[in-house]
């Protein structure tokens, strides 16, 4: 088997031409070979990659056998949202399926509707992370609908977790709003608390938590760690931030724990 990583650069060059046309070229790939493909899709421009990727391996009439996506750009916007929306996963989702892989693999993927999407994809879980977590007796705060559909994975895979709670979430679609409510708080009051998500990107949920529990440690979990707002409000609320590697970017953060995503299972 033979693996091609776009982010890390292994297995190919990439470079972009002056009118900003990306390009690749793909290295020690013959007919025959069986190749899998790694890499996280966290813009345009690394999806066009991926598709070039995928075009180069079928000219040398090698074998499209793995694509492991640890990130997927699209993932969020499952559905439509607004009159006039785009589907934006669904047009990812048509992408993908074009190169024609024998199996797709997504890490922790946001929703169902990307494995409906996507052929012949699995998903793999976010397991290691929740397992490096060592406070004892510790509460799981479950921000959304949609983490709670983890929760008993969660309990299985780490036996600190031993009582739950959980929020009543709503978002404004027009202005991306947070209307946010804790349920129970004062089961938090000087426990170990840890919120467990897929996804972190401002921030402004995880904080709306933290703003109404008093924990003795807070900890948060999240798969796929985009930041964008930098860790400054967390670092006053957070003890400690366990994300993967799957974004491919360094944090600058005494309170964050990288967990690498492991690309051979």
């Amino acid at each position: 088997m033979k693996t091609i990583h776009i982010n890390n650069n292994r297995g190919l060059k990439r470079f972009v031409f002056p009118d900003n046309q990306p390009h690749v070229v793909i290295q020690d790939i013959n007919k025959d070979d069986e190749v899998t493909v790694i890499c996280s899709i966290t813009d345009s421009t690394v999806l066009l990659q991926v598709l070039q990727t995928a075009n180069a391996i079928e000219n040398v009439n090698a074998k499209k056998t793995n694509l492991i996506i640890p990130y997927l750009m699209g993932a969020r916007y499952d559905r439509l949202m607004l009159p006039g929306d785009s589907f934006d996963l669904k047009v990812i989702a048509d992408l993908i399926n074009n190169m024609q892989f024998d199996k797709v693999y997504l890490y922790d993927v946001h929703s169902e509707v990307s494995l409906e999407l996507i052929h012949n994809s699995v998903n793999i879980t976010n397991e290691a992370l929740v397992k490096s977590y060592t406070k004892e007796n510790a509460i799981l705060i479950c921000p959304d609908k949609g983490a709670a559909k983890k929760n008993s994975s969660y309990a299985g895979w780490n036996r600190n977790l031993v009582e739950t709670i959980y929020c009543n979430k709503s978002r404004d679609l027009n202005n991306g709003r947070i209307s946010l409510q804790v349920i129970e708080p004062e089961k938090c009051t000087n426990r170990n608390c840890v919120i467990i998500d897929d996804l972190c990107d401002g921030g402004g949920t995880f904080l709306a938590i933290a703003q109404q529990v008093k924990p003795a440690h807070l900890t948060l979990i999240v798969t796929h760690g985009i930041f964008s707002k930098g860790f400054a409000e967390l670092e006053k609320s957070f003890h400690q931030v366990i994300v993967s590697d799957s974004y491919q970017q360094k944090y600058n953060s005494p309170i964050v724990q990288v967990i690498p995503f492991k690309t051979t299972f």
